[in-house]
Order: structure tokens, then C-alpha cells, then sequence
């Protein structure tokens, strides 16, 4: 009976570390941000992929990763640029305000330029599209782009949102005010879970004709908020739906924090 219960015992403890063994190889430790989707040494167009963007994610299909990247610090801005560009809202950074917010993916920064709205979403989740999604637009020394990308669904009024919408021109053209925002209004508070891939721009081409890449896409499982209303009212000023078609996957990893 005693070597019996020896044997269990031995088997449990082998079978424990081999599960072990295969958790440590699948997600790895610390910050597992993929180096081959890290687009800092690769300046816009310094190489044609066959990944351009936007893509449908399908969850299921995830290559699973443990990491701290992106480690993001965004601030208050000044409200100096806001522009209607006929086709989307979109808020500027003055040269300051882009020293002082920026991303670090891998110890490399990354200055936000800008950020943008699409109506509807760009990317989808499993076949579904979202109400809106804000690009923000990073850019390194090198010439290299990572876009943080925040979904938008209808829900509760959304009063940091608002501000902007009441602020942008009505016609094509630039409002300028002295008023600071917070950006980290417009991001989900888990900033920790999110999708990743190598991709492109998602302008000026909403076809398949490519667009400039690589980029690092970083996209948040969790959404922010707009009501209704909301979402009419920007409807009412940018009249035509934003958004890129959704471009084949061609065997690229998609990688879920």
C-alpha cells in the first residue's frame, strides 16, 4: 500500500511540473512584449509587409503573452489644435505636449502626435464592428509607429468626450483653445489586457491597395463609453463613416495580453 501511494505521489508531482513547464513556454514571465512586432528599429516604410490593417480578431485564435509593455504615460494637453478634417475629429499636440506624453514599448519611446476618432470601428472583434475608435498616433526618434487603439461603445454619457465634440469646427478647419485635457479620460482603466499585432496605417487608402508600414498595434480588450446622443451628434458633423476595410490576416500572429 505505502509504494503504491509512493507511486501516485510521484506521478502527481511529475505530471504538476511538466504542466508547469508548458504554462512557463506558452506565456512568458515578466515583459513578454513580442520583439517580432516591435516596429522602433523599422521607421514607416522601411520594409513592405503583406500585414496591412485594419484586421477582424477572432479571440479564439490568440497567441497568449505576459508582458508590462506598453508602459504609457499620458498627461494633460492643451486644446491647441482641434480639426475637422472633413473626415474625422482630430486633436493635434503641440511640440511640448508631445515631449511629454509618449509610450515605451521595450524600453524604446514613443511621442504621441496626435489621436483620432473613426465612426464606426476600424478593427473588428470576432466579425463584430464598435461604435467608434480612437487612434492614438505614437511616433519614435526613428521614424517608427505604435498606435494605441480604444474602442467606443453606446452606453453613458461621456463628458470628457463631449468636450471635444463641442469643440470641433463644424466645417473642415482648426479651433484652437487654451483649455487642458486629460487623456487618460478617453482610456479604459485596464490598460493591462489588450490585442497586439504588426500592421499598417489604415489611410489614405480604404481599399486594398497598401498603406504604409510596419505598425504596432495595440488594441484594448476594454471599451470607454458613448450615449446615443453622443454618438448622433458626432454623426451630424462628420457625415460619412471613417473606416478602412477589413484586410486580410496572411498567417500573422495576433498576440492577447
Amino acid at each position: 500500500m505505502k509504494r503504491y501511494c509512493l507511486t501516485v505521489l510521484i506521478i502527481f508531482m511529475l505530471a504538476s511540473c511538466d504542466h508547469e513547464e508548458n504554462i512557463d513556454e506558452n506565456i512568458p514571465s515578466g515583459n513578454g512584449f513580442p520583439e517580432n512586432i516591435t516596429s522602433y528599429n523599422f521607421p514607416l516604410n522601411t520594409i513592405n509587409l503583406r500585414g496591412q490593417s485594419p484586421i477582424n480578431i477572432t479571440t479564439y485564435s490568440t497567441t497568449k503573452i505576459n508582458a508590462t509593455d506598453p508602459v504609457i504615460h499620458y498627461n494633460s494637453i492643451v486644446l491647441n489644435s482641434i480639426e475637422n478634417t472633413s473626415e474625422d475629429l482630430k486633436i493635434n499636440l503641440l511640440s511640448p505636449d508631445r515631449e511629454n506624453n509618449y509610450i515605451l514599448i521595450k524600453g524604446k519611446k514613443y511621442k504621441l502626435q496626435q489621436f483620432h476618432f473613426h465612426h464606426h470601428s476600424e478593427h473588428k472583434i470576432d466579425d463584430q464592428y464598435n461604435e467608434m475608435e480612437i487612434h492614438f498616433v505614437n511616433i519614435s526618434d526613428t521614424g517608427a509607429y505604435a498606435v494605441l487603439g480604444v474602442f467606443v461603445e453606446k452606453g453613458k454619457i461621456n463628458d470628457y468626450l463631449q468636450s471635444l465634440i463641442a469643440y470641433s469646427p463644424a466645417t473642415k478647419g482648426v479651433n484652437s483653445f487654451t483649455d487642458m485635457f486629460d487623456l487618460s479620460s478617453l482610456l479604459p482603466l485596464n490598460r493591462i489586457n489588450y490585442y497586439a499585432y504588426s500592421g499598417s496605417l489604415t489611410t489614405p487608402n480604404r481599399d486594398f491597395i497598401p498603406n504604409q508600414g510596419p505598425v504596432t498595434w495595440i488594441l484594448f480588450k476594454d471599451k470607454i463609453m458613448a450615449s446615443d446622443s453622443q454618438l448622433k451628434e458626432y454623426s451630424s458633423i462628420y457625415h460619412e463613416e471613417n473606416f478602412r476595410i477589413v484586410q486580410p490576416l496572411n498567417n500573422r500572429v495576433i498576440y492577447e495580453n
